[in-house]
Protein backbone atom coordinates (compact mmCIF):
# COMPACT_ATOMS: atom_id res chain seq x y z
CA UNK A 1 0.00 0.00 0.00
CA UNK A 2 1.15 3.63 -0.67
CA UNK A 3 -0.45 6.50 1.28
CA UNK A 4 -0.06 9.90 -0.11
CA UNK A 5 -1.37 13.47 1.36
CA UNK A 6 -4.66 14.33 0.36
CA UNK A 7 -4.59 18.37 0.07
CA UNK A 8 -7.58 19.20 -2.50
CA UNK A 9 -10.90 17.30 -2.39
CA UNK A 10 -13.85 18.40 -5.10
CA UNK A 11 -17.20 16.44 -4.91
CA UNK A 12 -19.50 15.97 -7.71
CA UNK A 13 -23.08 14.36 -7.29
CA UNK A 14 -23.40 12.18 -10.08
CA UNK A 15 -27.23 12.34 -9.62
CA UNK A 16 -27.39 15.78 -10.72
CA UNK A 17 -27.46 17.39 -14.64
CA UNK A 18 -24.36 20.04 -13.70
CA UNK A 19 -20.67 19.65 -13.30
CA UNK A 20 -20.75 22.08 -10.46
CA UNK A 21 -18.66 20.48 -8.10
CA UNK A 22 -18.71 21.05 -3.85
CA UNK A 23 -14.61 22.08 -2.32
CA UNK A 24 -14.30 19.96 0.95
CA UNK A 25 -12.65 22.97 3.84
CA UNK A 26 -9.80 19.96 4.13
CA UNK A 27 -8.63 19.89 7.69
CA UNK A 28 -6.42 16.63 7.30
CA UNK A 29 -6.26 14.14 4.42
CA UNK A 30 -4.89 11.07 3.07
CA UNK A 31 -5.65 8.66 0.07
CA UNK A 32 -4.65 4.90 0.21
CA UNK A 33 -3.47 3.35 -3.08
CA UNK A 34 -4.63 -0.74 -1.68
CA UNK A 35 -2.62 -2.06 -5.05
CA UNK A 36 -5.33 -4.07 -5.78
CA UNK A 37 -7.76 -3.82 -8.29
CA UNK A 38 -7.56 -0.05 -8.86
CA UNK A 39 -8.72 0.50 -5.31
CA UNK A 40 -8.11 3.51 -3.50
CA UNK A 41 -9.39 4.73 -0.04
CA UNK A 42 -9.58 8.31 0.87
CA UNK A 43 -10.22 10.03 4.32
CA UNK A 44 -10.59 13.64 5.28
CA UNK A 45 -11.21 15.81 8.05
CA UNK A 46 -14.30 17.92 7.40
CA UNK A 47 -16.01 20.74 9.34
CA UNK A 48 -19.32 20.57 10.27
CA UNK A 49 -20.94 22.40 7.41
CA UNK A 50 -19.07 19.96 4.40
CA UNK A 51 -19.41 16.91 6.85
CA UNK A 52 -23.56 17.26 6.31
CA UNK A 53 -22.67 17.93 2.93
CA UNK A 54 -21.40 14.25 2.69
CA UNK A 55 -23.76 12.64 4.80
CA UNK A 56 -26.40 12.40 2.16
CA UNK A 57 -24.06 10.95 -0.30
CA UNK A 58 -23.14 8.16 2.71
CA UNK A 59 -27.29 7.58 3.59
CA UNK A 60 -28.10 7.19 -0.48
CA UNK A 61 -24.69 4.87 -1.17
CA UNK A 62 -24.72 7.04 -4.77
CA UNK A 63 -21.43 7.16 -6.26
CA UNK A 64 -19.96 10.46 -6.65
CA UNK A 65 -17.11 12.09 -8.73
CA UNK A 66 -14.07 13.10 -6.86
CA UNK A 67 -11.49 15.53 -8.09
CA UNK A 68 -8.16 15.37 -5.60
CA UNK A 69 -5.06 16.24 -5.61
CA UNK A 70 -2.27 14.66 -3.53
CA UNK A 71 1.53 15.97 -1.75
CA UNK A 72 0.74 19.36 -2.67
CA UNK A 73 -2.15 21.99 -4.15
CA UNK A 74 0.46 22.59 -7.81
CA UNK A 75 0.06 18.59 -9.07
CA UNK A 76 -2.40 18.04 -11.11
CA UNK A 77 -5.55 16.17 -10.15
CA UNK A 78 -6.75 13.05 -10.40
CA UNK A 79 -10.59 11.70 -10.83
CA UNK A 80 -12.34 9.26 -8.78
CA UNK A 81 -15.31 7.31 -8.67
CA UNK A 82 -15.73 6.71 -5.15
CA UNK A 83 -18.62 6.63 -2.45
CA UNK A 84 -18.42 7.89 1.12
CA UNK A 85 -18.66 4.82 3.30
CA UNK A 86 -18.28 6.19 6.62
CA UNK A 87 -18.90 9.59 8.13
CA UNK A 88 -17.95 9.94 11.65
CA UNK A 89 -19.08 13.16 13.37
CA UNK A 90 -16.20 14.24 16.16
CA UNK A 91 -17.65 17.63 17.65
CA UNK A 92 -16.77 21.08 14.97
CA UNK A 93 -15.27 18.23 12.69
CA UNK A 94 -15.98 14.85 11.68
CA UNK A 95 -13.91 12.35 9.37
CA UNK A 96 -15.18 10.77 6.21
CA UNK A 97 -14.40 7.61 4.42
CA UNK A 98 -14.41 6.57 0.94
CA UNK A 99 -13.60 4.07 -1.31
CA UNK A 100 -13.29 3.95 -4.66
CA UNK A 101 -11.44 3.68 -7.94
CA UNK A 102 -9.03 6.23 -10.17
CA UNK A 103 -10.53 6.79 -13.63
CA UNK A 104 -9.56 8.11 -16.53
CA UNK A 105 -12.44 10.09 -18.62
CA UNK A 106 -13.12 13.31 -18.66
CA UNK A 107 -15.90 14.35 -16.42
CA UNK A 108 -18.93 15.02 -18.66
CA UNK A 109 -18.33 11.62 -20.11
CA UNK A 110 -18.27 9.91 -16.67
CA UNK A 111 -21.33 11.42 -16.01
CA UNK A 112 -23.03 10.13 -19.34
CA UNK A 113 -21.98 6.95 -18.59
CA UNK A 114 -22.95 7.01 -14.98
CA UNK A 115 -26.61 8.06 -15.98
CA UNK A 116 -26.67 5.39 -18.51
CA UNK A 117 -25.77 2.19 -16.50
CA UNK A 118 -28.39 3.97 -13.86
CA UNK A 119 -30.75 3.55 -16.49
CA UNK A 120 -29.70 0.03 -17.72
CA UNK A 121 -30.51 -0.78 -13.87
CA UNK A 122 -26.61 -1.47 -13.04
CA UNK A 123 -26.55 -1.08 -8.54
CA UNK A 124 -24.24 1.79 -7.91
CA UNK A 125 -21.29 -0.76 -6.48
CA UNK A 126 -21.31 -2.20 -9.60
CA UNK A 127 -20.50 1.26 -11.24
CA UNK A 128 -18.28 2.15 -8.99
CA UNK A 129 -16.38 -1.30 -10.08
CA UNK A 130 -16.85 -0.59 -13.69
CA UNK A 131 -15.14 2.48 -13.38
CA UNK A 132 -18.20 3.63 -15.70
CA UNK A 133 -15.97 2.64 -18.55
CA UNK A 134 -18.60 -0.01 -19.79
CA UNK A 135 -21.28 2.56 -20.95
CA UNK A 136 -20.72 4.51 -24.07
Amino acid sequence: MKTFKLVELILYPTDQGSLDGRNMELAEGLIINKEEDNEWVLEAVLGQTDLEYVQRFSENRKVVLAEVRITKPENRPALFLIQVQEVNDIGEEGNVIMKGTLVREEPSNLFAAIRKLRKDGMKEEEILVSGAGTAE
